[in-house]
C-alpha cells in the first residue's frame, strides 16, 4: 500500500511539472482567442475584428505594437515567451499571404515591452492603421 502511494505521489508531481511546461501556440489559441475569433480566424462581423488579413497591419506604422497592444492581447495571462510564439503562430496560419516579406518573428522581449502600454482607444487606433493601409 505504501509503495502505491509513493508511486501516486510521484505520478501526480510529474502531471504538474508537465503542467507547467510551456503550451503550444495552437493550444494557447484554443484556449485564450478561439472564443471571441473562432477557429477560423474570422471572428464575428461588427463586433470582434479578424484574425484573417491581420498581417496588413504589420506594413503600417506602429501597426506590429498594435497587434501586441490590443487589450486581448496586453492584458492576457500568457506569459511573454509564450504570447510570441502564438502571436507568430497566428499571423502565418491566418494571415500569412498578407504579411510583408521582410516580416521578422515576434519575441518575447519585445512582446513585453509592447504589452506594458495596452491601448485604450483601439478602433479609433484601428480605422486610421487600415485607412494607411489602403493607401499603400
Amino acid at each position: 500500500m505504501r509503495a502505491a502511494s509513493i508511486l501516486f505521489a510521484l505520478g501526480f508531481g510529474l502531471a504538474a511539472a508537465d503542467a507547467t511546461a510551456a503550451a503550444p501556440p495552437q493550444f494557447n489559441y484554443i484556449l485564450h482567442c478561439q472564443g471571441c475569433h473562432l477557429a477560423d480566424g474570422q471572428a464575428t462581423p461588427g463586433k470582434i475584428p479578424p484574425l484573417v488579413g491581420a498581417g496588413r497591419f504589420l506594413s503600417v506604422e506602429g501597426g506590429r505594437q498594435f497587434l501586441v497592444r490590443v487589450p486581448g492581447v496586453s492584458l492576457s495571462i500568457i506569459p511573454d515567451d509564450e504570447l510570441a510564439e502564438l502571436m507568430n503562430w497566428m499571423l502565418y496560419r491566418f494571415s500569412a499571404e498578407d504579411m510583408p516579406a521582410d516580416f521578422e518573428p515576434y519575441t518575447a522581449e519585445e512582446v513585453g515591452r509592447y504589452r506594458q502600454d495596452p491601448l485604450v482607444e483601439v478602433e479609433t487606433v484601428r480605422a486610421g492603421m487600415l485607412g494607411e493601409y489602403e493607401e499603400l
